[in-house]
Parts: C-alpha cells; sequence; structure tokens
C-alpha cells in the first residue's frame, strides 16, 4: 500500500476514534437494544416481538447481524476489563465506569469508521486504475480520498452520530469499483446487491446500474450467476429467522416491515423542495393532494423526471467515468429534493462520487464545499450537537426561516449542475471510458 493514503487512511481513523467517544445519538439506543435483544430473542423471535427498549426493529437482516456482533464483542471487552481489574491490583478501577458508559456506543459505531476508510480507499484505487491521454493524474487519487475522509459531514455521520450510511455506500461502492474498473460482473454485482441485505435505501441506484450494464457489457450471464448467488445467500442467512420458509419470511419481511414501516412524513427533517415550500412540519404527511395527485405521487413524478433526463443524457455519452458520477451525484440530489419522508442524512451517497468528480475537474470545489456546509447544517439541525447556542438560535429564528433558505439553496445547487451536465459532454474532458 502506498505510504501516503495508508497515512492519510490512519489519521482519518485517529480523527474519528476521537470524535467517537461522548457524542450520544438517541439512534445509538436503537443499535444496542437491537444487538443486546438478538441474543434475547434469539433470531426466530427477534421481528416479532412486542418489547423494545426505544423501537421495533425496521432494518434487514444484516444489519441486526451487525449489532449482534458487535454487542458480543462488547460484553467480551466489558468482561475482559472488568477481570484484569479484579486480578491486577495496581489497574486503575476508575476505568470501569468509564469503559461501561463510553465503550458500547463507541463500538457500534466502530462499523461505520472502518466503513468510511474503506469508501476512501476504493476512492482512491478507482482513480489511480483510471488511465487518461494527455492527462496528468498526479496526486489526484490522494485528492479524492482526502476530500472524503476529512470532510466533516462524513465524520459527523459516522463517527458522531453513529449512523451506518457508509457501511452500505462501501459494499455499494465496492460493486461499482470492481464493475467499472475491474471489469469483473459477477462480483460487482454481487457486492451491489448485497448491500440490500443491510439497507435499501441505494435502490434509487438501480436503474442507472441496469443502463451500465445494458450498454457495456450487454446480456452478461455472469451477472444473472451473481443474482442467484446473492439470493441464495439472502436466504441462507435468513433461515436463523425462519427455517421453515425463508424465502416467504424474506418477502414478507421486505414488504412491509423495511419498505412498508417507512413512515409518511412530508419531509423527515431534510432541507429539499417539501421543506421550501412547506418548511420543516412533522405533522404534515405526504397523503396530501395537489392538482389530483399527492405529495408523494408528486414526489415520484419529479424524481422520475429528473432520473430519465439524466439517463438519457447519460446514453447519448461516451459513458465516461465523468458522466457516471455526475449521473450518481444527481440521482442522489433528485432523490433528496424530491422524494417524500427523506430523512436529513439521505444526501450522503452524493459525498464519495462528488469526491471523485472534484478530483477528476468534473466538479468545482466550491461546490462541493457548498453542498457539504449545508448537508452538514442540516444533520446539525434538532440534534444540535455540539450545543452552540448562537448557531441553534439563528436556524430556528423567525419561524425556521434559514431551513428553508438552506432548502433553497440546494435545490438551486443541484439545478445549476443539472443544467451543466445536460450542456456539456463530460466526456471531452476525460478519455477513459468504462
Amino acid at each position: 500500500m502506498n505510504k501516503k493514503i495508508l497515512l492519510i487512511l490512519i489519521l482519518s481513523f485517529i480523527i474519528r476514534i476521537y470524535f467517537s467517544f461522548g457524542a450520544y445519538h438517541p439512534d445509538l439506543g436503537n443499535h444496542l437494544d437491537w444487538g443486546k435483544k438478538f441474543w434475547e430473542y434469539g433470531p426466530k423471535r427477534f421481528y416479532g416481538a412486542t418489547f423494545w427498549g426505544v423501537s421495533w426493529p425496521n432494518q434487514p437482516p444484516g444489519t441486526m447481524y451487525l449489532w449482534a456482533i458487535m454487542s458480543k464483542i462488547n460484553f467480551w471487552l466489558q468482561d475482559t476489563f472488568w477481570k484484569i481489574n479484579l486480578a491486577v491490583q495496581f489497574f486503575p478501577s476508575n476505568i470501569i465506569p468509564f469503559v461501561q458508559k463510553n465503550l458500547p456506543p463507541a463500538l457500534v459505531k466502530l462499523p461505520s469508521i472502518l466503513t468510511d476508510l474503506g469508501i476512501g480507499y476504493l476512492i482512491y484505487l478507482f482513480i489511480g486504475n483510471l488511465k487518461f491521454k494527455k492527462k496528468k493524474i498526479w496526486g489526484k487519487p490522494l485528492l479524492a480520498a482526502s476530500l472524503f475522509l476529512f470532510n466533516p459531514v462524513v465524520i459527523y455521520n459516522s463517527s458522531i452520530w453513529g449512523q451506518t450510511d457508509s457501511l452500505i455506500n462501501f459494499l455499494f461502492l465496492l460493486g461499482v469499483y470492481l464493475l467499472l474498473i475491474k471489469k469483473n460482473v459477477f462480483w460487482g454485482v454481487f457486492w451491489i446487491l448485497f448491500s440490500f441485505y443491510f439497507k435499501v435505501s441505494l435502490l434509487i441506484f438501480i436503474p442507472l446500474m441496469l443502463v451500465v450494464l445494458w450498454k457495456k457489457f450487454r446480456t452478461q450471464p455472469k451477472a444473472i450467476l451473481s443474482l442467484i448467488s446473492v439470493f441464495l445467500l439472502f436466504v441462507i442467512l435468513s433461515l436463523p429467522f425462519s427455517y421453515k420458509s425463508p424465502i416467504k419470511w424474506l418477502i414478507d419481511l421486505y414488504r412491509t416491515r423495511i419498505l412498508g414501516g417507512q413512515g409518511n412524513m412530508l419531509t423527515a427533517n431534510a432541507f429539499n423542495f417539501w421543506g421550501l415550500i412547506f418548511g420543516i412540519d412533522f405533522s404534515r404527511t405526504d397523503e396530501g393532494w395537489f392538482i389530483g395527485l399527492s405529495y408523494r405521487n408528486w414526489g415520484y413524478l419529479f424524481f422520475a423526471f429528473f432520473y430519465l433526463t439524466i439517463l438519457i443524457k447519460l446514453i447519448k455519452t461516451k459513458f465516461s467515468i465523468n458522466s457516471i458520477m455526475a449521473s450518481f451525484v444527481l440521482i442522489s440530489f433528485a432523490s433528496f429534493l424530491f422524494m417524500t419522508n427523506m430523512h436529513e442524512r439521505y444526501l450522503y451517497p452524493a459525498f464519495p462520487y462528488m469526491a471523485v468528480l472534484v478530483a477528476l475537474s468534473g466538479l468545482p470545489f466550491l461546490f462541493y464545499n457548498l453542498v457539504s456546509l449545508l448537508h452538514w447544517l442540516n444533520l446539525y439541525h434538532l440534534w444540535y450537537y455540539p450545543d452552540w447556542p448562537l448557531l441553534r438560535s439563528v436556524i430556528e429564528s423567525n419561524d425556521l426561516i434559514f431551513t428553508r433558505i438552506f432548502s433553497a439553496l440546494l435545490l438551486l445547487l443541484f439545478l445549476i449542475f443539472f443544467l451543466n451536465f445536460l450542456r456539456n459532454d463530460s466526456s471531452q474532458k476525460l478519455t477513459q471510458k468504462v
């Protein structure tokens, strides 16, 4: 491994570990409770249980396996510290209360921290494996990795909040890297699909990946073989939950609990189109009507319009790395801005691809910084950690007018990038194609 990227990874890891202690978002209570209850109830009774410390599990089995493993590691470490404390006379006993309080939340953040680093390294490999004509790429892989790894919104999401967005995006990006750069259809498709065993939020990219597969690999039998392999793996991993009918159980789980149990708020604290029009109002649902359509269906309509336009433009281009990366960014933006029930975190998938674009001169550095700032303000809103009274008072002033302003700015940045994408053939800048 290159010494420079190794140094960047080590430094970013140290920063994340430092911030992982102390901050406790309420979501961590879910992760800790699910991991503990997995062993108490057992897999077979897990999803059907009615008593939960925080809320019932609404994520796929892969995530529950993860929290169960972290729960066991926490138990083992706590037990080890306690045994050392009893066996070693000079062991500082005041460490025990600190460990008991801070180790569990820090541990459940660890998978997100490690997959943060994995994304950074994949970005480094992604650009490092490109070959350009008349185009120097010296330093660009390190730049792109650094742009992602040291971005405050990425650190905030994984190390402070403790969310798992980096986990699913790592698995998906691994598949994209293997598919586009290594031309490995089987493993590329495999990791993309396997990410859905943890969360399904990246389903928005499936039409894009189908177009890429169709355009560049045609009817690859390996893609079908990979699909079958992932399906069988899903079934095998789900046997502990329902050994008699795992396929039916999986279908019911995804249909009713994962996809069907996500709420119906117009905006779940996202600075988006709906936040601009109606403000951040959790009492307003997406079941309201406007000109014969519900807000939810208007969201689908807006998203479909932008998605279809992006795909048409992509098909007309030469499928350069720039155009594909831009498509990922725009689809992430369109989903976040126009779909209903969007949480503040759901713009995260755009950031790995934006980092690649900035390094390849396909996106202005100022654009990346502005989006990062606005997204961080969105993450900060409501939780307000760390507690900065002045910033909080500004955000909450004048009936939350600034949340509408931030929403408008994000919408404006999206439209600027979208129109620029339609006007320009990004393959003119970079001759590397997939």
